[in-house]
């Protein structure tokens, strides 16, 4: 299985990883490695993930702050984004992150 990161996804990594640095280096780090782990698992498993709310996908919960979109088509296994349960999810119609 091949696990693929979109834009949107990486961009989430990244905001998030800023964010955290900014006060806790060492947590950002480990909040980042918890995500690929995560990702890298739900390749073996993808499956494993619930029903998202936007038809079509997945999502699994990495961290109770957390949790990774993604989609599963054939041997691939697409990272669609890295939500935190504080965020609008789904997106409005009008918002262009997803």
């Amino acid at each position: 299985m091949k696990l693929i990161w979109t834009d949107p996804a990486i961009a989430d990594r990244l905001t998030i990883y800023d964010h955290i640095d900014v006060e806790n280096p060492r947590a950002a780090v480990e909040l980042d490695t918890l995500f690929v782990q995560a990702a890298e698992h739900i390749c073996n498993h993808p499956a494993m993930g619930r029903n998202g709310k936007i038809p079509g996908t997945r999502e699994w919960v990495v961290h109770r702050h957390y949790l990774l979109v993604y989609e599963h088509i054939a041997d691939k296994v697409l990272m669609l984004a890295v939500i935190h349960t504080a965020r609008q999810w789904p997106p409005l119609l009008d918002d262009d992150s997803f």
